[in-house]
C-alpha cells in the first residue's frame, strides 16, 4: 500500500514541478525581464504572453500605445526578445487592446 503523504507536502512537491518545466521558467523569465525590454512606462500599460504558435502576444491597456508600440518599437521590441529567448523561439510580437489582468 502506498504511503499517503499530507495535502501541504503533496502541494510544495506539484509547484516545484511546474516551476521546473521549461514553459514556466520561459513564462517567469519573460515577465521579469518584461519592464527592461519595453521601458517603464510601456511595461506599466502591457502584459507580455507566449503563444503556442511562437509568438508573443501583448495585451495594451491603450490603443493608442498600441498603435505606437506596434508601428514604431515592434522591431525593436522582437530583436530583443529574440536576443534573449532566440530567433527560433520567438517569431513575431503581436499587439492587442484590452483589459490588464
Amino acid at each position: 500500500m502506498a504511503e499517503e503523504k499530507p495535502i501541504k507536502e503533496t502541494i510544495k512537491l506539484l509547484f516545484e514541478k511546474i516551476a521546473k518545466e521549461p514553459q514556466t521558467v520561459k513564462k517567469t523569465e519573460l515577465m521579469d525581464s518584461w519592464p527592461a525590454t519595453v521601458g517603464s512606462f510601456f511595461s506599466k500599460h502591457t502584459r507580455a504572453a507566449f503563444s503556442k504558435d511562437h509568438k508573443v502576444i501583448v495585451t495594451v491597456d491603450d490603443s493608442t500605445a498600441a498603435f505606437e508600440l506596434s508601428q514604431r518599437y515592434k522591431a525593436t521590441i522582437l530583436k530583443r526578445l529574440q536576443n534573449q529567448f532566440g530567433e527560433n523561439e520567438i517569431t513575431d510580437i503581436k499587439f492587442i487592446v484590452g483589459e490588464l489582468h
